[in-house]
């Protein structure tokens, strides 16, 4: 088994392994003021590599919500551990997944209000700033999200069922060898939709999809964080040293955001 976790006061370079049948490209950065303030990051990626099965949460929590950071690592901590403990016969039935899922991301909001309700707050604040940290407690913390999972069908073509499951703006990318099939990004993807740990779900339900609904092979998928943006108008994705390179020169922009990217073939 090969697994991931980020660390959200690290980064990690972009990453290229191979593990049978997987091969995948992964990194983690914190924006440049974030790493110059030596914070804590917004997003949160996850995923594992075990029994022909490719498991990913990608989190990126909201920033204007209350340490968005919370939401980010719980509920990625808590959509891993389910997504893996799917059998396989039933992650391929679609409004079956939608309706457990939609359920699961209900029964967090007591568990997550409690965690958010215990978070201590820095001492060194003004009353001004812990009144406004205060108040934004009250209302919870918020993450995007999109998550799933990859199952080989038959070994010997490599053939697999895709799950996709997702709430705002994180990219989504699927592709037939060098051809690209779905570009979810920019205006494609609603930017208010989110997952809150008071409310739960906001502005509409989660977003399924799966490689049924794709009508030529699927072998690769790639997933982002919205720091990652100019991938968007890439039609063919960068070598493992060029992603690098990109990322950091996101450091130094007025606009730099944290990066996640997940990178998977098959």
């Amino acid at each position: 088994m090969f697994s991931f976790t980020s660390d959200q006061k690290l980064e990690t370079p972009i990453t290229h392994i191979y593990q049978e049948p997987f091969s995948f490209r992964y990194g983690y950065a914190r924006a440049g003021e974030t790493q110059e303030a030596n914070d804590l990051g917004q997003d949160y990626l996850v995923f594992r590599v075990e029994n022909k099965k490719f498991t990913f949460v990608l989190c990126d929590g909201v920033s204007l919500s209350f340490c968005g950071n919370i939401a980010a690592q719980f509920l990625a901590t808590k959509l891993i551990e389910w997504l893996c403990g799917i059998p396989k016969e039933e992650i391929q039935q679609k409004n079956d997944m939608t309706a457990a899922l939609d359920r699961y991301l209900e029964q967090l909001i007591n568990e997550a209000t409690e965690v958010v309700e215990k978070h201590e707050l820095p001492r060194p604040l003004s009353p001004l700033l812990r009144d406004v940290l205060e108040e934004k407690r009250r209302n919870g913390s918020e993450t995007m999200f999109v998550c799933g999972r990859v199952d080989i069908l038959e070994e010997w073509s490599n053939q697999a069922h895709v799950f996709l499951a997702w709430s705002g703006d994180l990219r989504i990318r699927l592709w037939d060898g060098w051809t690209e099939i779905t570009h979810c990004s920019g205006s494609s993807v609603n930017t208010q939709q989110r997952w809150s740990t008071k409310n739960g779900l906001i502005h509409g339900g989660v977003n399924v999809m799966t490689s049924r609904e794709v009508n030529r092979p699927l072998d690769r998928l790639t997933l982002y964080s919205d720091g990652f943006f100019v991938l968007d108008s890439l039609d063919v994705l960068p070598s493992t040293d060029r992603l690098q390179e990109m990322m950091c020169q996101s450091f130094s922009s007025p606009t730099s955001d944290d990066i996640s990217f997940l990178d998977v073939a098959w």
